[in-house]
């Protein structure tokens, strides 16, 4: 892992197709009721990914036929004080995104795991050069040339997949380290609401 040498070395647009999401000129709220789920900002977390049982379904406004989403597309939040990459492992399909997104689509999946390119997506170097070259002052706006210039190293395929794991791992090692203090805290808030009410016993 430690010969960079064998590592390649491109821009973004030169591994993956850039798009942006489907357009629309309203609230999709505003539309009426259908069959395509439209994955928005309210829908999305880093950590969690997206949350499908609150992904609402819309009637698409435009005749002009979309490009659904696929399992493998990656979608990048433009807006906001962070820019992350979700990697889209399964899908609720039909399924578009809104404009807030572009959708990131790997052109060749033998050299380049879509899981690896979000999770390089997501860490310092690439965010770092997001924040250099945002526009807007308090709302960052990254446009579409930034990303496809934005500077990749992409190691062979097993390094790719042993990070990918790596870092699945240490996300479920956070998630599980979260509940313990959560529950902890539930528990500290019990004993304290008890020593005010001996009547309430808290063990």
């Amino acid at each position: 892992m430690n010969d960079n040498t064998a590592y390649l070395r491109d821009s973004l647009v030169e591994v993956a197709a850039i798009a942006a999401g489907y357009p629309l000129r309203g609230a999709a709220d505003e539309l009426e009721a259908g069959d395509v789920a439209i994955i928005q900002m309210r829908n999305v977390d880093a950590e969690s990914g997206v949350n499908w049982a609150e992904v609402q379904r819309i009637t698409l406004p435009s005749k002009r036929p979309p490009t659904f989403l696929e399992a493998g597309d990656i979608i990048f939040t433009t807006r906001g004080t962070r820019n992350f990459a979700l990697a889209l492992d399964a899908i609720e399909k039909p399924a578009v995104c809104s404009p807030h997104f572009f959708v990131i689509r790997v052109l060749d999946t033998k050299m380049l795991e879509p899981a690896f390119l979000a999770w390089q997506i997501n860490q310092r170097p690439a965010q770092q050069y997001f924040q250099r070259e945002a526009t807007g002052s308090h709302i960052l706006n990254i446009r579409r040339e930034v990303i496809e210039k934005l500077p990749l190293v992409i190691p062979p395929l097993a390094t790719q997949r042993t990070l990918v794991a790596f870092a699945k791992t240490a996300s479920d090692e956070r998630e599980a380290l979260t509940k313990m203090i959560d529950n902890r805290n539930q528990q500290l808030e019990a004993i304290a609401i008890g020593l005010h009410h001996p009547e309430r016993p808290y063990a």
